[in-house]
């Protein structure tokens, strides 16, 4: 329908390669078109009202990947498929992959600022698969050409993510990553929701500490108001007396037992109980029934300034050593509004304000750590963050992989964290293992009341964590290798150096490429005691030890078979010279 509804075939389209073609109109002109190693570079003069168009052959599409991408909507026809992005939702990316793993399509518009909307999806009537970026009256004001890139040769799906979002993220500097970005982290959120207190964060700090976490996330309820689910407070940012009557005094508590701590702030949410509700209302006209306040524009001096001045005094007086920002997304209510402040555009405002509030932060305490969390991951605030964290996904481990893994595809300097694991106490210790191998491959956060768990379900945490910490470099650091996301990313592997960790979330064949590995570490996120596999080149033998295992056995790692391993476990591997 798009290729009928924007009367598309009257547009004079250009041909690129393997049967991609894009088209302008509506006033828009092609500049020029330059090839750039594996993409083509599309440069576009824009103006209000016109359009960018892209068709590429369906092919044997299993999935069109982008950054918001949920799996129950893997493939959408062109009459469903939209995507809005700015500077705090999403970004105007998308990859088509085969059943095969492999794009034959593959795109990104240059424009991660300005309010924009994303139109795809599969056309009935061409059998293709089509794209369409309209121009906004914003869009055109902020900047005069767009630059589209198109990835020109087949790549694994995977690869051509990190391509288009490297050239994005091209002369976009990233956050100094701070010193506790890497470490596991104690949350209070879904273990107290809003119920925390001096005395019930320094009960759990001792045990968070013991398992392997290097920082507490003191996340909503520390602040007066903040009771009851609810946002209707929100404006002043001090504490409540009553479960913090010395907010520093518990910082410097948790300081001295080896705990940095990170606080929780939406600071562009007002709340009618609020101080600051008298002088900042005229700035709030949308209200937002699910929270019960109203949403701060920021495209008046007068708010950005009030949030910048916030968030340091927040780091200033209470010694933090980093903020977690949150619902930043809210704001995106104002696009496409008119303006009454001295910044037209919502994404210019809020990348405006978040480089004050980085600055300020950092001018406070240097080599602080900032959260922001999905869907706020585009390249133009990137900077802004060092930490970008799964949306929340309670109890959900397969949630939570889909998640990290498409933060991992696109992030660049940024660390991934996970949304912070839950179970259920009464649970078998094996729920602890599903829900922590799930997020191996970023920072796990954990959010429990440790001080009455079983001590079976904090001993595997410490198991667990203590073997992340070990595989941080190649989990975080290594070349990351993805199974189909439209099955959820059933196997995920990462290899730096000749260490090779390979996890398997579904009993699914692993594919081993064993060239040049010399240890070969199987993450078992299934009840299975043996997976399948087949090598990819010479067959290789080695000695391997699973978890409770007393002695290492004898293993032949060669053409196709199964490898025993360790249900709900990690099974290393040692392989031969």
């Amino acid at each position: 329908m798009l290729l009928e509804d924007h009367q598309l075939r009257s547009i004079q389209w250009t041909a690129l390669t393997r049967g991609i073609s894009f088209g302008v109109g509506g006033g828009c002109l092609v500049e020029s078109v330059e090839r750039s190693g594996v993409v083509d570079i599309v440069t576009v003069s824009i103006v209000p009202g016109g359009q960018i168009v892209l068709e590429a052959p369906l092919g044997n599409a299993a999935a069109f990947w982008h950054p918001c991408f949920d799996p129950g909507d893997s493939l959408p026809a062109d009459w469903k498929g939209r995507q809005r992005f700015s500077a705090v939702r999403s970004a105007p990316l998308g990859v088509l992959c085969d059943a095969d793993g492999q794009t034959h399509f593959a795109f990104a518009f240059d424009c991660v600022t300005q309010e924009g909307e994303l139109e795809f999806g599969a056309s009935e009537e061409a059998k293709t698969f089509v794209v369409r970026l309209g121009i906004g009256e914003g869009l055109a004001t902020a900047r005069t050409t767009v630059r589209l890139v198109v990835v020109n040769t087949e790549l694994a799906y995977a690869r051509a993510v990190r391509e288009l979002s490297a050239i994005l993220h091209d002369g976009i500097a990233g956050r100094a990553v701070s010193s506790i970005a890497l470490e596991p982290v104690y949350s209070s959120w879904y273990a107290y929701s809003q119920q925390i207190s001096h005395d019930v964060i320094m009960r759990n700090a001792a045990v968070a500490r013991t398992i392997g976490c290097a920082s507490v996330f003191l996340d909503d309820g520390w602040q007066k108001f903040g009771d009851g689910r609810w946002y209707a407070g929100c404006g002043d940012w001090v504490p409540d007396t009553a479960k913090f009557p010395d907010l520093r005094g518990t910082v410097a508590e948790l300081e001295a037992a080896g705990l940095r701590t990170v606080m929780w702030v939406a600071p562009f949410l007002l709340g009618t109980q609020s101080e600051a509700y008298a002088d900042l209302a005229r700035f709030a006209h949308h209200y937002v029934e699910h929270l019960r306040t109203w949403v701060l524009d920021p495209r008046h001096p007068e708010v950005r300034a009030h949030l910048v001045a916030v968030c340091s005094r927040l780091m200033r007086d209470y010694a933090l050593d980093g903020l977690k920002i949150d619902f930043l997304n809210d704001v995106m209510v104002y696009a496409g509004t008119p303006s009454t402040g001295d910044v037209a555009d919502v994404g210019d405002a809020m990348t405006l304000v978040l480089r004050e509030i980085a600055e300020a932060v950092d001018a406070v305490r240097p080599g602080s750590l900032i959260e922001f969390r999905q869907p706020y991951i585009s390249p133009a605030v990137a900077p802004f963050a060092d930490v970008i964290r799964a949306n929340d996904c309670p109890a959900d481990a397969d949630q939570n992989r889909r998640s990290t893994i498409n933060l991992r595809l696109l992030a660049m300097s940024q660390v991934v964290h996970a949304d912070p694991v839950m179970w259920d106490p009464t649970a078998p210790v094996e729920t602890v293992s599903r829900q922590l191998l799930n997020v191996f491959f970023s920072v796990p956060q954990i959010s429990m009341p440790l001080d009455v768990l079983p001590e079976s379900h904090r001993a595997r945490a410490a198991e667990l964590l203590t073997q992340w910490r070990s595989l941080r470099d190649v989990l975080l650091g290594g070349e990351l290798s993805v199974a189909l996301p439209s099955e959820g990313y059933p196997v995920v592997s990462a290899r730096r150096g000749s260490t090779l960790v390979v996890a398997a979330y579904q009993p699914r064949q692993l594919e081993l490429d064993l060239d040049g590995v010399s240890e070969l570490v199987i993450l078992n996120s299934t009840a299975s005691i043996a997976l399948p596999f087949v090598t990819l080149g010479a067959s290789r033998a080695g000695s391997a030890k699973g978890e409770g295992d007393a002695v290492a056995r004898d293993v032949e790692l060669g053409g196709r078979g199964f490898v025993e391993v360790s249900a709900w476990g990690i099974t290393r591997i040692a392989l031969d010279g």
